[in-house]
């Protein structure tokens, strides 16, 4: 798979998030904090799955929390596609 743009991958995490949290999709931005949105880790374990599905790369769950805002996320699933 070709690397997603960013705005690809946080617009992916909004619309999990906001599935996962039950919060409307319009109250998220890029700079909404994770853990208080009230994302558990079965959701980081669920969201992350949908993330290799969706983009092809294996994502460690826990790459959910090292980050806090849906837009370091989404920057972190960015540079996976720069690794080796």
């Amino acid at each position: 798979m070709t690397k997603p743009s960013l705005a690809e991958v946080t617009t992916f995490l909004r619309d999990h998030v906001s599935k996962r949290t039950r919060i409307p999709v319009e109250q998220l931005s890029g700079s909404t904090v994770l853990v208080d949105s009230g994302l558990e880790s079965i959701d980081a374990v669920l969201i992350s799955g949908h993330l290799e599905d969706e983009f092809q790369i294996e994502i460690e769950p826990s790459l959910m929390f090292e980050f806090k805002t849906l837009d370091e996320v989404a920057a972190a699933v960015v540079a996976l596609f720069d690794k080796p």
